[in-house]
């Protein structure tokens, strides 16, 4: 059922590898196959009845907010249970990330009419973006975004990063959350599901929000710390539960991959199938040798 030499697997471990390098490398199997089982499809439906939202969180939206969400399975079913709850928002994200998945995301906002809520899909390359914020604030309106879902960007200006730490490495992420903050003095409301039973219940983790005269950059890199810090406590004991590892080194977050060594640790190589020929990939420096 899980097949160990297909990229899939040599990549989520390279991934996997750098923020948790204790990690022993046959874990690695383990993990991706408790990740695997956890982020298998399901019918919304059928989720809708086993995820509620608590109610801290819906009495934590009085003024305008960044809603933060993070890949951690059965994710779309939290802004669907978020406007059952009258919660109204509109949605923030990379325009290549909705091309990608432009089928799942119709269907969401389809979802999302029935329960009387149309949101409107905001995109981070739009010029009149920071327009369109500032008229959907004084609407009253919150904004919703999934803080890991940026792509990456062959724009330089677009995608800049800041480093944080996170595990046992280093994440680079866009500004774009704290800036927005930053810039309407609006709060960032981290959201976290927690299992309860046999419920998994989204549950109020932070609120992040600039201090008086608290300097941008400052706010920039304490804002995305304090958010992701949020995520590494989560997954540090269970790291299946984040989506992302599959494809940290696609987004952008990975950073410049320099190599570490050159095919000297013959544990950190797997062998995978390419243009019909095995080859050794090594996990460390995310190269390939052609035996």
């Amino acid at each position: 059922m899980y097949t160990f030499n297909s990229w899939s697997f040599a990549l989520f471990s390279a991934n996997l590898h750098r923020y948790l390098p204790k990690l022993d490398w046959p874990q690695h199997e383990t993990v991706y196959i408790n990740w695997k089982d956890h982020h298998r499809k399901k019918p919304l439906d059928e989720l809708l009845n086993k995820r509620e939202i608590d109610v801290q969180v819906l009495e934590s939206f009085r003024d305008p907010a960044i809603i933060t969400l993070f890949h951690l399975g059965d994710h779309l079913v939290w802004p669907v249970l978020l406007a059952q709850n009258g919660i109204r928002f509109n949605v923030i994200l990379d325009r290549v990330v909705y091309l990608d998945a432009k089928g799942l995301f119709d269907q969401l906002l389809i979802k999302l009419g029935a329960y009387g809520h149309a949101p409107e899909l905001l995109f981070s390359d739009d010029r009149a973006l920071l327009l369109k914020i500032r008229s959907r604030i004084a609407d009253g309106q919150h904004l919703l975004c999934f803080a890991d879902g940026a792509s990456g960007s062959e724009t330089v200006k677009k995608d800049e990063r800041l480093p944080i730490r996170f595990l046992e490495g280093t994440l680079w992420l866009k500004k774009g959350i704290p800036f927005i903050s930053h810039l309407f003095d609006m709060p960032v409301i981290s959201l976290l599901p927690q299992g309860i039973g046999d419920i998994e219940q989204l549950q109020f983790h932070k609120t992040i929000l600039p201090v008086s005269y608290e300097d941008r950059e400052v706010y920039l890199l304490r804002c995305l710390q304090q958010l992701y810090g949020s995520l590494e406590k989560k997954i540090k004991n269970e790291p299946h539960l984040w989506e992302c590892w599959g494809y940290l080194h696609q987004n952008g977050m990975l950073g410049k991959i320099v190599d570490n060594q050159i095919f000297n640790d013959i544990s950190a190589t797997v062998q995978v199938v390419w243009d019909d020929k095995m080859v050794t990939f090594d996990r460390l420096n995310y190269t390939v040798r052609r035996e």
